[in-house]
C-alpha cells in the first residue's frame, strides 16, 4: 500500500507542475472557464478512481479471501469449471488484488 500511495503522489505531483505553467498564462475568461471545467471533470475522475480502489480493496480483503481459503486452484490450471459459482471463483481467484 506504501507503494501505491507513493505512486499516486507522484502522479498527483506531475498533474500539477505540468498544469502550473498554464496558470501563468493570462487566459480570457472563456478559456479560464473550459479550463476550470475540465479541471473538476479531472478530480471527479481521480476521487471516484481511488473510491473504486479502496472499495475492491476492502471486498477483496473481507469477503473474497473468505470464500477462496476453501477454493484450491492451481495458477497453472486449465481445467473448466462446471458451474456459475464455480467460473466466479475461479476468476476472483485467479484475478483477484495483492
Amino acid at each position: 500500500m506504501k507503494n501505491n500511495l507513493h505512486k499516486i503522489l507522484l502522479a498527483v505531483m506531475t498533474v500539477f507542475y505540468t498544469a502550473i505553467p498554464s496558470y501563468a498564462v493570462k487566459l480570457t475568461p472563456e478559456a479560464n472557464v473550459i479550463a476550470t471545467k475540465f479541471g473538476l471533470a479531472m478530480g471527479g475522475v481521480v476521487a471516484f478512481s481511488l473510491i473504486l480502489y479502496i472499495g475492491l480493496s476492502i471486498y477483496n480483503k473481507f469477503f473474497v479471501d473468505e470464500q477462496i481459503k476453501d477454493f484450491n486452484l492451481r495458477k497453472d490450471s486449465l481445467r473448466t469449471p462446471t458451474d456459475k459459482d464455480e467460473a466466479v471463483m475461479m476468476y476472483i481467484a485467479k484475478n483477484r488484488l495483492r
